[in-house]
């Protein structure tokens, strides 16, 4: 087969291959037929490798169309996608890389694409960045926003149409936008999506070979820093991505001084032989001295001028010979160190910086020296210094360039990072708390499964949550569990103290702290005064004070069991500790409060107990809320919509009961969704989806071992199901989706139209309406029961006045 490839290759190199390639303008990289970055690539290619090169001009759709009957025989640039390589081959190594960039008329500021909303876009036909996966139409639908979209034949009339403020907007390629954006009246915006590579799109595969030799010379090309591929972008792209000083201005003033001393001694010399035609003369010199003087002092302005450009740039930027001396710095660098600028002159980093930064300059400086030696160029590295005492982050962007001296020499422009790297650890940080926060939820569910299977006594229970309690918080040092039953006031538990004394003390019910079922962090100081203002007998209070300990920080919460019965949950920090509780300690807490009731109550009436798992699982239900960046006011609404219409199709009053109870924890199964996955702003991935989805399914690891939530189950199952297919996580269809998931479904949709997340506006009630009765994009009226959908369009008011009693 390799002899095969060979035999192939020196045949091409034999004989001359004629092709057609169809170019659609987009400065620089296609200009014109004879112009542009690209063309000069493929004619430098196809000259030696004896490939006769034919290119036309036309529009991408046009030219896609003549590829497709046969006239041309590839077209370019255009990026892969799996549509397109059904019909058509691509060439392996891309030309270059680009990326979109929305522009718009002046006047008009959009800061995201959110900004978009009912905008005019304009969009080149068959654009990549337009149609394509990821494009903006696709983007667009992804945040669910709606806008005009106008379409043109080249980029250049998106640019015409934005100068004459006939659209809002217009997506084209990051090159041609820098290359055009001064000739229009338009602006630039931080919008950018999209990266692509740009290959040769064409269908005959008996032209493989063709495109396999390009590929080889294209790989060849760009491995060689000094290579005619390198050169040639230079040429069109460096102009209008990269600013520094020009070395030519220094080279024409050191020219212009040159000719005026030249001249200068041509007129001395001529003076000298020819004395008699001095004065027909000196007027015409006097001239021309003045014109030259005229020059250079143009020129030097121009230098200048540059000059205090540089200097306005924010950003250091420094200018080294190879001897690694600092020949030129601007205002930011000289302010960046404190130092005037005649005290930086001459210097190397080394001498300017502390000890403390020495071993990363050094390595720095052989980095610098090797860029010297190689002449390479757009170097771009990420370093961090210490400068007063402050770890500063930059991104420094390095380029050789010619000193006046015609001496190698090393240009430097350093950008603060700072921010964004401070911002990238906290972050980090506040994920790996949140990662915690999860591990310490799971073990609260793996603590209610362990206790619910075993039989112990109320007291060994409790003595098993406190100490639990105490582990997760890492907070707190001590803790008790007490309860107040009629007059007086009995402890459970306790870790820290001395339990027994606890136990033997008379106590009394107005003693304890009471909170209203409200969680309550109180000082140590404050918890004496309260002390000393409750106990109505001193003896009692000095050996309860002597018992308890004093503390630095208590947290507190009492829950009403029944008329005469109020729980205690209490846990605190040691005197000497400088700890205090967080908002993460806060929602272990209430886990652990709400726990412990259900297993009192549970001790005392079965209705209780029932109420009370309940009220837990409802907790779950919003914490599985929180993590998907939802209010609780949400799981609320669902209860209370959906047994309003489990009422009017005259279920059983039972069954009404269980809706309201139950359907607030159709998402609990989000608590084992990952975090990254619930709270991203941008679209899911097919696999994110898929992880996503199967929320439905791990609601019956909470759920599914007990009888008395078997309707709750049903609904976080099937809530997702679509009466008329097409749902998940079954693929289910009409009466075989459970009636209480049924109903869950459309008020879930309903709801969460009406509702404000961070990737969208709320819906008016009459819009959520419209979408569920006439559909969207998303939405279909098929989607849901019709006699469900019939009692929504009936009672609509009704819907209406719910939703908005358990509004924020």
């Amino acid at each position: 087969m390799k002899k095969i490839f060979f035999i192939i290759i020196i045949i091409i190199n034999i004989f001359s291959f004629s092709i057609t390639i169809g170019l659609y303008k987009a400065p620089p990289v296609v200009i014109d037929e004879n112009n542009g970055f690209l063309n000069d690539i493929l004619e430098f290619i196809a000259d030696n490798n004896s490939i006769e090169l034919n290119i036309i001009i036309d529009s991408q759709q046009n030219l896609i169309e003549k590829l497709k009957s046969g006239k041309i025989d590839g077209v370019a640039p255009l990026a892969f996608t799996p549509e397109r390589s059904q019909f058509f081959h691509f060439n392996q190594e891309a030309v270059f890389f680009e990326w979109a960039v929305i522009y718009t008329r002046k006047n008009l500021n959009l800061s995201s694409i959110l900004d978009l909303k009912n905008k005019k876009i304009g969009v080149m036909k068959t654009d990549i960045f337009y149609e394509g996966k990821d494009g903006i139409k696709d983007l667009l639908k992804g945040f669910n926003i709606k806008a005009k979209f106008v379409e043109f034949d080249t980029y250049e009339d998106i640019f015409k149409m934005l100068d004459r403020k006939k659209i809002d907007a217009g997506v084209v390629p990051r090159f041609f936008g820098l290359d055009q954006e001064k000739k229009y009246n338009v602006k630039k915006t931080s919008i950018i999506f999209k990266p692509i590579g740009g290959y040769i799109m064409y269908k005959d595969s008996n032209l493989k070979n063709i495109f396999d030799l390009i590929d080889k010379q294209l790989k060849k090309l760009k491995e060689d820093n000094n290579s005619f591929y390198y050169r040639i972008f230079d040429k069109y792209f460096e102009p209008i991505i990269r600013e520094k000083i020009p070395d030519w201005l220094k080279y024409m003033i050191l020219f212009g001084l040159t000719i005026a001393i030249l001249i200068i001694a041509i007129f001395y010399m001529h003076s000298k032989i020819l004395k008699k035609r001095v004065e027909n003369r000196t007027t015409a010199l006097k001239k021309t001295l003045l014109e030259l003087e005229n020059k250079v002092i143009e020129l030097n302005s121009s230098k200048k001028l540059i000059e205090e450009i540089v200097n306005l740039s924010p950003n250091p930027i420094y200018i080294k010979n190879i001897e690694q001396e600092i020949v030129f710095v601007n205002n930011a660098f000289a302010n960046l160190l404190g130092l005037k600028k005649e005290n930086i002159i001459g210097k190397s980093l080394l001498d300017l910086f502390n000890s403390t930064n020495k071993s990363l300059l050094e390595e720095s400086i052989i980095e610098d020296i090797d860029i010297l030696s190689s002449k390479r160029k757009g170097f771009i590295d990420i370093f961090m210094l210490n400068i007063n005492n402050k770890k500063l982050y930059f991104k420094d962007y390095k380029t050789a360039i010619t000193l006046p001296n015609k001496e190698n020499g090393l240009l430097v422009l350093w950008v603060d990072i700072t921010e964004n790297i401070n911002h990238q650890k906290n972050l980090e940080i506040t994920n790996a708390e949140l990662q915690l926060l999860n591990q310490k939820l799971f073990k609260i569910i793996d603590l209610i499964q362990y206790l619910g299977n075993k039989e112990i006594d109320l007291r060994s229970y409790f003595n098993y949550l406190l100490k639990f309690a105490i582990e997760l918080s890492e907070t707190a040092d001590y803790g008790s569990i007490s309860i107040s039953d009629g007059e007086h006031w009995k402890f459970i538990s306790a870790v820290g103290y001395d339990i027994e004394k606890l136990r033997n003390l008379p106590l009394k019910s107005k003693y304890m702290i009471k909170t209203g079922e409200k969680l309550k962090v109180m000082k140590g100081k404050d918890l004496e005064q309260y002390n000393k203002k409750v106990f109505d007998n001193k003896k009692i209070r000095q050996e309860f004070l002597k018992t308890a300990k004093p503390i630095n920080e208590i947290m507190i919460a009492t829950i009403n069991i029944s008329k005469d019965k109020t729980l205690s949950f209490s846990l605190e920090t040691t005197k000497n500790s400088k700890k205090t509780f967080n908002d993460t300690d806060k929602m272990i807490f209430q886990a652990f409060i709400n726990i412990a009731k259900t297993a009192l109550s549970s001790k005392l009436n079965i209705d209780q107990v029932k109420n009370a798992y309940l009220n837990f699982a409802s907790k779950l239900a919003l914490i599985a809320e929180a993590h998907d960046d939802i209010t609780g006011q949400h799981i609320y609404r669902v209860g209370e919509l959906a047994s309003f219409i489990a009422k009017k199709l005259n279920l059983p009053a039972e069954r009404i009961l269980e809706m309201r109870e139950f359907a607030p924890l159709h998402d609990i199964g989000k608590i084992f969704i990952p975090l990254e996955i619930l709270n991203k702003k941008s679209r899911l991935t097919d696999e994110e989806y898929e992880i996503m989805k199967k929320h439905t399914i791990y609601a019956e690891r909470l759920l599914g071992d007990d009888p008395y939530f078997d309707t709750a189950l049903k609904i976080a199952i099937y809530h997702h199901e679509k009466y008329n297919g097409g749902g998940y996580p079954f693929n289910l269809k009409s009466e075989k989706i459970p009636i209480e998931a049924q109903i869950v479904s459309i008020v879930d949709v309903y709801d969460a139209l009406r509702s404000k997340r961070p990737y969208k506006e709320a819906l008016s009630h009459e819009s959520a309406m419209n979408i569920i009765l006439e559909g969207d994009d998303r939405t279909s009226p098929e989607d849901f029961n019709p006699e469900i959908l019939n009692i929504f369009r009936k009672y609509s008011n009704e819907i209406k006045e719910i939703y908005n009693s358990f509004s924020d």
